[in-house]
């Protein structure tokens, strides 16, 4: 995940220098115990400051959503802050008994639109369903967790989910950690899926944010399909609108059960640390969670692709090109050296296609790379993304892009320049690293899916051993014509906004 996310340029020797401090000392700095339920804790003690960020982890994200469901997971991370039985309510009694009359009206307004009733009795049922979520809000408090935590003093209190896990995050002061260890522990332990369908609202106009209004997002979404055929790596992470108008509240519900449990998930705790307490802390509020093994899930996998898949996407847009190759994933050594190719490419004003691209032959706005994408738990894709400089075309870029990749395959790299993106990578790990949420992050990330955080420490000497002969076979391995795949937003004849 840590290379997937780099940004490979040069950094200033004194902050180099800050930097190097930051990183180093790591295995004497961070401590690792795990609970009877399985949860795995990663401690790791930086006094610089008087706070703590704390970062919880499941192995759980968008690939592991059922057929029909996509979103699903992305859906349970914004019902997971919506409170518990006695945080938000101000009558639990009666909420309950409120709540299962929302579903009562949902399920008979659901059941007259797919059977296909009269309008009359559509319009009939959604009065009453509509009655019926606003009578619970009544006795419910909204927002009550962010505004508990916006009380301790917490910064950045928020979720995420990727295709490969889901991320609960939070900044605060070191004397208010019991109040966010509580507080996320009573939400595995006990959450309300409170304001259900009221949510399934906000995720629609979030999707359209995303996908619909947005080229890059839309291009983006039509890639991955014409990429993956099989994987779900090609579904769309936050569901189609489709997918997300069929949420109920009970299907959402039975995904938060059966997955997010504390033995498919590591808590990393980076900050103003004091050890004996944070672990009573963990072991007090975490410890009560059950353990529970998740379904055996079985995800499809990618067929080898034997010829170049093209994707034309006509938007209201400034055109953009977009190509991936189908990479290997870890612990592939090739991925790598694919880091290293992506960073001879892109990363940096003297990167061969910025340089070429941009500042010679000013034929781009801007050009990048990216690996491991859209996820690194599974075979994934290798990618460059360019904007035109107008009037120059996607055409003359696409031309551009395949010369210096053959250059790649037939000339080896030269000792100065794979010196100079070594240096660049040991400088963005450390950067990286920096922050107590970006170490947090990326030390849950290898704990959960590279065999140990350990590993994390490996990145530097790993890229440093990269050759140039590994590179030029990489490149002649995977960035072929027949594993490409190639999506091109174009303005296009009368396209408009999609």
């Amino acid at each position: 995940m840590l290379n997937k996310k780099m940004l490979l340029f040069l950094i200033p020797a004194v902050l180099l220098v800050s930097l190097t401090v930051a990183g180093s000392g790591l295995a004497e700095q961070a401590y690792r115990f795990e609970l009877d339920n399985g949860l795995r804790v990663l401690v790791v003690k930086r006094p610089w400051a008087p706070v703590i960020h704390c970062h919880l982890m499941f192995d759980v994200g968008g690939i592991d959503e059922p057929p029909g469901l996509g979103g699903i997971a992305h859906m349970v991370e914004h019902m997971a802050f919506k409170g518990t039985s006695i945080l938000g309510s101000l009558d639990p009694f009666r909420e309950q008994k409120l709540l299962a009359q929302v579903e009562e009206a949902g399920d008979a307004y659901f059941d007259a639109l797919q059977s296909g009733a009269p309008q009359e009795e559509i319009d009939r049922r959604h009065a009453e369903f509509l009655r019926a979520r606003e009578e619970v809000q009544g006795v419910v408090q909204p927002n009550i967790l962010f505004q508990l935590m916006g009380a301790q003093g917490a910064v950045g209190y928020n979720a995420y989910t990727t295709y490969d896990h889901t991320s609960y995050v939070v900044s605060l002061p070191a004397n208010r950690l019991e109040a966010w260890v509580r507080i996320q522990a009573d939400v595995l332990l006990d959450a309300v899926f409170r304001f259900f369908y009221e949510e399934v609202d906000v995720v629609k106009e979030e999707q359209r944010q995303r996908s619909e209004d947005q080229p890059v997002g839309y291009l983006r979404e039509r890639f991955l399909a014409a990429a993956f055929q099989k994987h779900p790596y090609g579904r769309p992470l936050i569901g189609s609108m489709e997918e997300i108008a069929n949420y109920r509240t009970q299907t959402a519900w039975e995904f938060w059960t059966t997955h997010y449990h504390p033995n498919r998930a590591v808590l990393v705790l980076v900050g103003d640390i004091d050890l004996e307490r944070t672990k009573d802390l963990v072991e007090r509020y975490f410890g009560v969670l059950e353990p529970r093994e998740g379904p055996p899930g079985w995800i499809p996998e990618e067929p080898e692709q034997e010829g170049e898949r093209r994707v034309l996407v006509e938007y209201n847009a400034e055109p953009r090109l977009l190509i991936g190759w189908h990479q290997p994933a870890y612990p592939a050594r090739d991925i790598y050296v694919l880091d290293v190719i992506q960073a001879l490419l892109t990363s940096g004003r003297s990167s061969r296609l910025y340089k070429r691209l941009v500042v010679e032959e000013q034929t781009a706005l801007s050009v990048s790379g990216f690996t491991e994408f859209p996820g690194a738990r599974y075979p994934s894709l290798f990618g460059l993304y360019a904007q035109p400089r107008y009037p120059h075309t996607t055409e003359e870029l696409e031309t551009a892009i395949y010369e210096e990749i053959e250059r790649l395959q037939n000339e080896l790299v030269s000792e100065e320049e794979l010196a100079k993106i070594h240096n660049q990578a040991r400088a963005s790990f450390l950067f990286a690293l920096a922050s107590n949420s970006g170490l947090a992050e990326n030390m849950a990330f290898y704990e959960l899916f590279r065999g140990g955080w350990e590993k994390l420490m490996d990145y530097p000497e790993l890229i440093r051993s990269v050759t140039a002969e590994e590179i030029r076979e990489a490149a002649r391995k995977y960035l072929r014509p027949e594993r490409r795949t190639v999506a091109i937003l174009t303005p296009g004849p009368g396209a408009a906004a999609k």
